[in-house]
């Protein structure tokens, strides 16, 4: 445990400075570790950590309810193991580290009557064995550089694409022949009609109105202060000046001292936000530090617990349904050795395990790892931590009959959504597990069954807008800062003379030659299209990836004329400014 949370990534800032500065004073052993990593978990538990633990629900449960109905799954079980799969992960990971059932496993058991427990668990075996060997042996952080950003965000655009068509269809309609895919529209009224899947979608959008709310505010004082402190410093000649981004407005002809900051940007220095960032970053100041105004007024959004809200709506309407209180009994299940003979390990690797291996290798490792990066860049999950990770809870589990569980993008999406930020989060949602396993054990499922599905597709829904956001977000984030570092790199040139070319005369700042291209002139663009397309409408990763590295090699081998694209179009675009200028 020692080993894996120092692989885990280092913490910035304050609190977390300090929690980190502590751990490598207890670094002697693992019990020290645990016991401050304890401390630090219950420091950072809130009401939001706890209410974004149960985000994640809208697919645990669905999933669980049915493999317990359809192939003799134990509730109590399953439970209490995967409860302590989320203590160790929150404390392993400081980040919202959802623990899922195995999904393709899963659907495939849910629509094959024919494949019994012992193969279930063997496939989940197998996928974890060869997860588990990938991550020890370190060939999961090659496959992770191999593939490409582009496609890595297409898969999760994919992803979402049918995790919001499965919710859509668990919110509205119902199966009238018990399983056989003829659905009819739910009813207005009633215990688990429409009118409760209206009133839990407005609950459920109530963080992303306000988080936007709060972004087009931020962004309206961000411009007007802009726009208050911008002056144009010229030589009254009509020759250029220097345009000084700075909060003062002095007349430019006196001498004021300004500090130099993210926020500042003075032209005839050459210099320009990602520079500034870097030399801070080398004084040794963090770049959190030199953050935006609008970040830092953003962060302070707190979304209401909706997540908890929604749980405990489910829970009353769920607990009015007849015999779903009476037939609870107090007191845990006693688990049960799974006999697997050699057919029903080969039958379960032919039938399940070779299709999951790709979901679980690509969702459960490279998209979750690529969108905890995303979000939580001080502290992202590594490939290597998290295939070992995922390899290791089934191998431990396997013996008495769990179901198989990974990662995912999707749950870390949903507990993103809905307030989790740590491993608080998921720890909490541990301990909730161990409590109900231990005191209700295999009678949670009368219970658990009549849980609303109309809450649980809302909760699902949710988690796939946030996943889809996410993948948008940081691919249009990627292509700036690409073309930050070209401009960067196009602009450089003697200082002295305050130019970027070495040229006095014609001086361009390097942000201003950072010139983005069209989308659609863009190879990683065709590839994240034809990823994500691929991948919702074969609704296997595996084929959507496939697709997706093809047509990123035929873009880039096709585009291999314009490999200059740091000189080539963006060099045309600074010489018009220059000669605009």
């Amino acid at each position: 445990l020692h080993a894996m949370g120092a692989d885990s990534g280092g913490e910035v800032g304050g609190r977390e400075s300090t929690r980190e500065s502590t751990l490598q004073k207890v670094s002697s052993g693992p019990l020290p570790w645990m016991v401050t990593r304890g401390h630090a978990m219950w420091r950072d538990l809130s009401w939001r950590e706890a209410s974004g633990s149960l985000g994640d629900l809208g697919t645990f449960l669905p999933l669980l309810v049915g493999l317990t109905v359809e192939s003799g799954l134990d509730v109590g079980t399953t439970l209490i193991t995967t409860g302590v799969y989320n203590l160790i992960t929150g404390m392993v990971f400081d980040v919202p580290m959802p623990v899922q059932p195995m999904k393709t496993i899963a659907a495939v058991a849910l629509s094959d009557a024919s494949l019994t427990m012992p193969q279930i668990i063997s496939a989940g075996v197998f996928v974890s064995a060869v997860v588990f060997f990938l991550g020890a042996t370190g060939l999961i952080d090659r496959f992770n550089d191999f593939t490409p950003k582009a496609v890595v965000h297409g898969m999760q655009i994919g992803l979402g694409v049918l995790l919001c068509v499965k919710a859509f269809t668990m919110s509205l309609f119902v199966d009238s022949d018990g399983g056989d895919g003829d659905y009819v529209i739910r009813t207005f009224l009633g215990a688990d009609g429409l009118l409760l899947c209206a009133c839990s979608l407005v609950l459920a959008t109530v963080p992303l109105v306000l988080k936007i709310g709060k972004q087009a505010r931020c962004d309206d004082e961000t411009d007007e202060e802009n726009a208050d402190g911008r002056e144009l410093v010229g030589d009254g000649t009509g020759n250029r000046g220097s345009a000084a981004v700075t909060g003062n407005t002095e007349p430019a002809g006196e001498n004021t001292e300004t500090e130099t900051s993210a926020s500042e940007v003075t032209v005839e220095e050459g210099i320009d936000i990602d520079a500034t960032v870097g030399e801070k970053k080398d004084e040794g100041v963090d770049s959190s530090a030199v953050r935006s105004t609008r970040e830092k007024k953003t962060e302070t959004v707190t979304p209401p617990p909706t997540a908890f809200l929604l749980v405990l709506i489910g829970l009353g309407v769920s607990m009015t349904q007849s015999g779903s209180l009476t037939s609870l009994k107090i007191g845990p299940s006693t688990p049960g050795l799974i006999k697997i003979t050699p057919a029903d390990f080969v039958s379960g690797i032919v039938k399940a395990g070779l299709p999951q291996l790709p979901l679980t290798t690509l969702n459960s490792v490279v998209a979750v790892c690529a969108l905890s990066k995303d979000l939580f860049p001080d502290r992202p999950a590594t490939p290597k931590l998290v295939a070992t990770s995922v390899g290791a809870m089934n191998l431990i589990g396997a013996a008495i009959g769990v179901m198989p569980v990974c990662h995912g993008a999707g749950g870390l999406a949903a507990h993103y959504h809905f307030g989790a930020r740590r491993g608080a989060a998921t720890a909490f949602l541990g301990a909730c597990k161990l409590f109900f396993g231990v005191l209700f054990g295999g009678s949670m499922l009368s219970l658990l069954r009549e849980f609303p599905k109309t809450v649980l597709g809302v909760m699902l829904g949710a988690a796939s807008v946030e996943l889809v956001k996410a993948a948008v977000s940081a691919f249009l984030s990627g292509r700036g800062k690409a073309a930050s570092r070209c401009g960067n790199r196009a602009g450089t040139g003697d200082k002295t003379n305050g130019g970027l070319n070495g040229d006095d005369d014609d001086v361009v700042p390097s942000y201003q030659q950072v010139s983005l291209p069209p989308l659609w002139r863009e190879p990683d663009s065709y590839a994240l299209l034809a990823t994500a397309v691929a991948t919702a409408a074969s609704g296997n990763t595996g084929i959507g990836v496939g697709i997706g590295l093809l047509t990123a090699a035929a873009t880039r081998f096709l585009g291999s004329d314009r490999v200059a694209r740091c000189g080539g179009w963006r060099n045309k675009n600074a010489q018009a400014e220059t000669g605009a200028v």
